[in-house]
């Protein structure tokens, strides 16, 4: 090893925090799915990536479960409210100027079901988030 060139490259630091966010993230793939294909598509699309971004990141869950002090299934709720709507709001998935098409309603409901259980937790406020989706909603209406 004179140059260094066939170095083994070292994996990330996978933590226990990391570990209980992907398992959060794959039950609640599993309860999700049967609502129809393209929420189907969606959820598994969303946990996907967002799985392998928490591979790729080994720090992201520590900071948000220890010390953020959000819960696990707290914490993967508002990661797949965040993706989804970064996904809508590329408008990549819309058919025209404020119009999803099935796969933007999916990510959509997707968000929304993901806010209403930060609700039920009492993560966020009804208010809050009622407010939020609305505003949501509204910068939906411009893309396309």
């Amino acid at each position: 090893m004179v140059f260094g060139l066939f170095k083994r490259k070292q994996k990330p630091q996978f933590t226990p925090e990391n570990q209980l966010l992907l398992t959060e993230l794959e039950k609640f793939r599993v309860r999700y799915r049967g609502q129809g294909l393209y929420d189907d598509i969606a959820i598994d699309g969303v946990v996907q990536e967002v799985s392998r971004s928490l591979r790729a990141d080994g720090k992201y869950a520590n900071d948000v479960i220890v010390r953020g002090g959000w819960s696990v299934p707290d914490a993967a709720h508002m990661i797949i409210s965040e993706y989804a709507s970064a996904e809508i709001l590329t408008g990549q998935l819309h058919i025209y100027r404020g119009v999803l098409n099935d796969k933007g309603k999916a990510y959509l409901k997707l968000f929304k079901v993901c806010t209403a259980k930060l609700v039920a937790s009492g993560r966020m406020s009804e208010a809050d988030a009622v407010e939020g989706v609305r505003e949501f909603e509204d910068e939906i209406a411009n893309l396309g």
